[in-house]
């Protein structure tokens, strides 16, 4: 999600929003195309259609920047895997639609993908946004860990053990986004659900 307010606490306005999502779209379609070390302020400034100057106005350093795109992706994710989980009705209902939503935003969303995958493993300048991408990984897995015991509690899960489900659920989503890439003709559609008939068998009572 972008900051609500400035550096020194003053609320941003409408037009500043309206611009700082312009130029993380334009970065985040600039590094999709071309890569993360190609990806100056002056060819991002191309794509938007803007002076290189405007940038360095609303992002002072590449850094603030790069992890201004991870939080807009994460979010925009969060909003989407949300709007799918909303109607489920027990833990397995949860952790289907959790797997499926994040397959088919990945999808969706290819550039966005491309992108934090990109930032998440720069070699430099993106120290913050990788910190920000560790610190989300640690929360996914312990709300996973926190589901699989209270559905453990709730008698709809199967005893095992929680943490290792939660780190093998997160590295199968994980694995997704290359998986769809390098084989741009998979029905994405299809890989949704073959992975949650997956972690469906492996977590339900029998």
């Amino acid at each position: 999600m972008q900051p609500e307010k400035r550096p020194g606490g003053q609320k941003r306005s409408f037009i500043e929003d309206v611009r700082r999502g312009q130029i993380v779209a334009a970065t985040i379609a600039t590094i999709a195309e071309i890569g993360y070390a190609k990806s100056s302020f002056v060819q991002i400034a191309q794509r938007a259609d803007i002076s290189p100057g405007l940038i360095t106005y609303h992002f002072a350093k590449r850094e603030a920047l790069m992890k201004q795109v991870m939080l807009t992706v994460h979010d925009s994710m969060d909003r989407a895997l949300t709007a799918h989980t909303e109607n489920a009705d027990g833990y397995v209902s949860a952790l289907r639609s959790l797997v499926e939503g994040f397959v088919l935003y990945c999808g969706e969303h290819p550039a966005e993908l491309i992108a934090i995958g990109q930032i998440a493993a720069a070699a430099r300048d993106a120290e913050a946004a990788r910190t920000w991408a560790d610190e989300q990984n640690a929360r996914t897995l312990t709300e996973l860990e926190d589901m699989f015991r209270e559905g453990q509690r709730a008698g709809e899960l199967r005893e095992f053990a929680p943490r290792v489900m939660a780190v093998s659920v997160l590295a199968a989503m994980e694995a997704a986004p290359a998986e769809l890439m390098t084989r741009p003709d998979t029905d994405v559609a299809a890989y949704a659900r073959e992975l949650a008939d997956l972690f469906e068998l492996a977590v339900r009572r029998a």
